[in-house]
């Protein structure tokens, strides 16, 4: 199919001209198939509004997606046309008041994400003045907040545009990814606590391997040996532990001995250590199953008030049952184990983002940071629960082009490894383009092209899709001549009826005026919604 972009653009096409023949393609179904992997998430007719003084801002108006897993979707469009807040609509972090996700169904699996919806809210609007009067249950509210807690982190992760506004500025690095690990994989950190030895008779040759390596001041070989080390040992953190310890003391390593052993020490559980340990990891068990009673509630879209309240009766049992752990000074001493592992473990994640000094950044404060450094810090906690569903909203806009390859390497490794399904929010159609499986362009609330990464670049349809592509230089046209949309995205209070962009449309036509073009099949899974094309209506 030829794109529309050779068409005089001071012409506006008559209501009853015919596009030319060549811009009619054959319909290509987008059904999926067996062989294409399942949905992980599906959005459906999204409808977000902020209601404010000025009156009703209709932000999203029914947004619909499909991330499958293992798949990356790239959403782009100009500042302004609600790529953020899709996000924070599915994951219901929309500020409230004045946001408020409306309607429509967001899938998770089986689970719909926006059950009870319906019920949290009632709209009245207050005479001509444009402006609506919300009153909230509140109760109801609280209830779909705990609801999300089973699906935030864990399952779904966020990796913010403003990591400073994400991050607590009186709580150290460490502290907060800590925090993070112990909530969304507190049960694994702790079995492999419990798991160590410590006493392995390997241990002795691997502290001296470690310390021969160390003298010698070879880094890699360090490496190597405390990687070994952490394996004799059954906690891989104790490997890197070692490692900055003899590190820090090279090429005088068999001074560091000591300090090693001491350090080993920590792996020694006294049994009241034992038994705090174990009382956490059955209170994050009870939680889990209450999480599930959750999921099950999303699922079935009927609530278990029943289910709930065992679970919630259990994980309060065993506080009171073991109420002198919450005691202040037998909790602090008993914590010092598991503060120490769950501070290793946060320098292994910041290592793992490529930053030169992880152990210093660990024990600083966000405010001690640039904002590249806690842009890191964010992709690091997002991407540390392995979660099968990561939004990530400008993650690589703070950082300098060779950190941003590295980024996306890891979001690479993550979707190949772990199957994990990845929304990509991003100004930067060149990231899209490398990484994305496959695009949607939104414009003022709406989605108005969907397709494959390398036929929307080849062919894109829409003329706001085709504005945005004429508007990226290329090294191998350099004499082509840069062009602009013109106009500036409309006020969401009053949007354009019909097209949302027909007043900055160069090819508009009264019904773009007057109705909402339905999206339509125009290839392979490319569906865009303009009058311009007339394959047949997309379904579900």
């Amino acid at each position: 199919m030829a794109t529309v972009l050779d068409r005089p653009s001071e012409q506006a096409l008559p209501m009853e001209a015919e596009p030319p023949s060549e811009a009619i393609a054959p319909s290509v179904p987008s059904e999926t198939t067996a062989s294409e992997p399942e949905v992980v998430l599906n959005i459906r007719d999204l409808t977000t509004q902020f209601f404010t003084y000025d009156g009703v801002v209709k932000a999203l108006d029914e947004v619909s997606l499909k991330i499958r897993r293992g798949e990356t979707i790239g959403l782009v469009g100009e500042t302004g046309c609600g790529k953020s807040v899709t996000a924070f609509s599915v994951t219901r972090l929309i500020s409230d008041p004045p946001g408020r996700v409306i309607s429509g169904r967001v899938m998770f699996r089986d689970a719909n994400l926006l059950w009870g919806l319906d019920r949290e809210a009632t709209f009245k609007p207050i005479g001509k003045t444009g402006r609506v009067k919300v009153r909230r249950w509140f109760r109801r509210i609280k209830a779909a907040n705990e609801r999300m807690a089973a699906i935030r982190g864990r399952r779904i992760s966020m990796i913010f545009q403003e990591p400073t506004q994400a991050m607590n500025p009186v709580f150290s690095i460490s502290n907060q990814i800590g925090e993070l690990l112990l909530l969304h994989r507190g049960a694994e950190v702790l079995d492999g606590m419990l798991g160590a030895t410590p006493k392995a008779p390997e241990v002795a040759a691997a502290i001296d391997a470690l310390i021969a390596a160390g003298t010698k001041g070879d880094t890699t070989e360090m490496r190597t040996a405390a990687t070994a080390l952490g394996k004799v040992v059954n906690l891989p953190s104790f490997g890197t532990e070692a490692f900055y310890l003899i590190k820090a003391a090279s090429p005088a390593a068999a001074s560091a001995a000591p300090r090693l052993r001491r350090a080993l020490g920590r792996l020694n559980l006294g049994s009241l250590e034992r038994s705090y340990l174990r009382h956490l990891r059955n209170q994050y068990a009870l939680r889990q199953k209450l999480n599930e009673v959750y999921l099950e509630e999303m699922r079935t879209e009927q609530a278990r008030p029943a289910a709930r309240g065992r679970a919630k009766l259990a994980i309060s049992r065993g506080r009171i049952t073991h109420f002198y752990f919450g005691i202040q000074g037998i909790r602090g001493r008993l914590k010092r184990p598991l503060d120490r592992e769950l501070f290793w473990r946060s320098v292994q994640l910041l290592e793992g983002m490529s930053i030169a000094n992880p152990v210093q950044v660990a024990r600083g404060y966000p405010f001690e940071l640039s904002g590249g450094m806690l842009q890191r810090v964010m992709i690091a906690m997002a991407l540390s629960s392995e979660p099968e569903v990561l939004l990530a909203d400008e993650p690589t806009t703070a950082l300098d082009v060779t950190i941003q390859a590295q980024i996306l390497e890891l979001m690479r490794d993550l979707k190949s490894r772990v199957g994990t399904a990845i929304l990509l929010i991003t100004h930067d159609l060149a990231v899209i383009a490398e990484v994305a499986d496959r695009v949607a362009i939104m414009y003022a609330g709406v989605v108005v092209e969907q397709g494959p990464v390398l036929e929307i670049f080849r062919r894109p349809l829409h003329p706001y899709a085709q504005g945005l592509l004429a508007s990226i230089p290329r090294i191998d046209q350099p004499e082509k001549e840069l062009s602009s949309i013109p106009g500036s995205v409309p006020d969401l209070i009053h949007p354009p009826p019909g097209c949302r962009f027909h007043p900055r449309c160069p090819y508009a036509m009264p019904i773009c005026k007057e109705t909402k073009p339905p999206l339509t099949i125009e290839g392979a899974q490319h569906t865009v919604a303009c009058y311009l094309y007339k394959g047949p209506v997309a379904s579900d």
